[in-house]
């Protein structure tokens, strides 16, 4: 098992981790919308997809970016989703990704590491005080 940077090979594990999430397969339009995202964000300047692979099959990813905000005192890196297939839904295996994570946080220069608990994501909390993370506060509202 190892952790790797995120490719456009990754596409249809990532599709079907997906897949996974919303318990269904997904719509030909819809697939086409995620291949589209991935190259975008691969290609994007401060976007990062790390994964974590088993016997050449893609069995989680962690998306991260970097915000520069006007009032920040540097850039701040930011985790806003994390999944696992089913059978890898550890502390141990979100603590692998989010160590990558937390390394290319700190590659890019980044002072604070925010992580999102966005809908669908796995964060067991002995992974997030694994990594001395702090819980903080949140308000959100879906702009549909």
């Amino acid at each position: 098992m190892r952790v790797r940077a995120g490719e456009p090979r990754d596409a249809a594990d990532l599709r079907r981790l997906l897949e996974g999430l919303v318990g269904r397969r997904l719509e030909p339009e819809l697939v086409g919308e995620l291949n589209a995202q991935l190259l975008r964000f691969l290609g994007g300047e401060g976007t990062t997809l790390v994964v974590l692979e088993d016997q050449d099959r893609v069995v989680g990813a962690v998306t991260l970016w970097v915000r520069r905000g006007l009032y920040d005192d540097g850039p701040v890196a930011v985790v806003d989703r994390l999944v696992l297939e089913d059978a890898y839904r550890t502390p141990e295996h979100a603590l692998r990704l989010l160590e990558e994570a937390y390394g290319v946080a700190r590659t890019v220069g980044a002072l604070d590491l925010e992580v999102l608990d966005a809908e669908g994501s796995y964060l067991p909390d002995e992974a997030l005080q694994a990594l001395g993370l702090e819980p903080a506060r949140l308000w959100r509202s879906r702009m549909l």
